[in-house]
């Protein structure tokens, strides 16, 4: 071999060592490496592009990227390419960005999207490196509603306890009148009058209650639990009103969980008023859902989840971000003070856990616990 058949040697090894170290990295990054031709033609996918998309490498090359985007992205991708190749002015390219993608079932989930040109001798290619945050906004969004819940607990907590002393003398006073009148036979109407004040008292009292429990007064109390504990006793605090308001009542809960450190308490508390919050959108009927299980998510980590699910009304689209946000109500004026579901919302976030909902209107909704099993 001589001087000059070495040194090409030399040359391809190295040039296949860059390869394969080149290829290592796109191949082990955790964010979704792709790219595309001036026509929007995929041409590399790597491992991280196929977790997040549930996508093959196969499945994807050779089609156009827009089969990775929901509306209206993928009706307007094809005109950022042309538009940039005939101006030279980006709208997506050499700028990140928050968007949209859409994984191969269908769902939709928000990413950051980051589009780079790379300019070869004979091609022109774009380079995008796309990172999945479904879980950062859902971590954001969970801030947000701490944030709310802890400035509007302070306040409520300071006007619970000052109009609790007024409401307990009421009570007590219109309880003597109540008496005093029976046995004195009191007109009728005015005997009505004074169960009117009653029941209202009762009512402003009830509220009050409410946003006692919001500002989450009182002791913590966990103790090792199975979650089918509480769900049991909740479901017979409410037995009788599903009975009569024609409810039907399924119970599908897993044999053998693990035991969660918990307040059963406070647990139950959340579970009755999911119960009674379903039991009000199906007033001709319908059918009420539990369940418990074991799931593990994208990081290993365990949890220990609890549905409800009914076939009411549902909510309506626009108002599920709203749902937990203290006094918010989609019940008629009277009907709902808007803090059970706060309430809830906190009671879970106390236990280091998250509470979600889905919802179609007119097919019932679905609330989703997520309590953490830890050692």
């Amino acid at each position: 071999m001589n001087v000059q058949d070495e040194y090409r040697d030399q040359i391809l090894t190295a040039l296949e060592e860059a390869a394969s170290h080149y290829k290592a990295i796109l191949e082990t990054t955790v964010d979704a490496i792709i790219t595309i031709d001036n026509q929007g033609i995929v041409q590399t996918f790597n491992s991280a592009a196929e977790k997040i998309f549930s996508y093959r490498a196969e499945e994807v090359i050779g089609n156009n990227i827009k089969m990775l985007m929901p509306a209206p992205y993928r009706s307007e991708h094809d005109g950022y390419i042309s538009r940039y190749l005939k101006t030279g002015v980006p709208k997506i390219i050499g700028i990140g960005r928050q968007v949209t993608g859409r994984r191969k079932d269908g769902t939709e989930f928000p990413m950051d999207l980051a589009v780079s040109e790379v300019p070869l001798k004979d091609k022109q290619v774009f380079t995008g490196i796309v990172r999945d945050i479904t879980e950062h906004k859902r971590l954001e969004e969970q801030l947000v509603q701490s944030a709310k819940l802890a400035a509007v607990g302070k306040l409520v907590s300071g006007i619970a306890h000052e109009v609790n002393n007024p409401v307990s003398i009421i009570k007590m006073h219109i309880a003597g009148l109540m008496q005093d009148a029976e046995s004195q036979k009191l007109p009728k109407d005015l005997m009505e009058v004074l169960r009117v004040i009653q029941r209202q008292n009762n009512k402003v009292s009830q509220i009050m209650a409410g946003l006692l429990a919001f500002s989450r007064q009182g002791s913590f109390s966990p103790e090792w639990t199975d979650v089918n504990q509480p769900m049991h006793a909740a479901a017979r605090l409410v037995e009788n009103t599903l009975q009569n308001q024609g409810i039907v009542y399924q119970a599908e809960l897993a044999d053998s969980l693990p035991k969660v450190f918990l307040d059963p308490v406070r647990i139950e508390q959340v579970l009755v008023n999911l119960f009674n919050n379903a039991i009000d959108t199906m007033s001709g009927g319908g059918v009420l859902t539990v369940s418990t299980a074991l799931e593990t998510d994208e990081t290993h980590r365990d949890w220990v989840i609890i549905r409800v699910g009914d076939t009411g009304e549902g909510i309506d689209e626009e108002h599920i971000d709203q749902l937990f946000d203290p006094f918010f109500t989609t019940k008629e004026v009277g009907e709902g003070t808007g803090l059970g579901l706060s309430v809830s919302y906190g009671l879970i976030q106390e236990h280091g856990g998250r509470i979600e909902v889905s919802s179609q209107r007119d097919k019932g909704s679905e609330f989703q616990i997520y309590l953490p099993v830890t050692e």
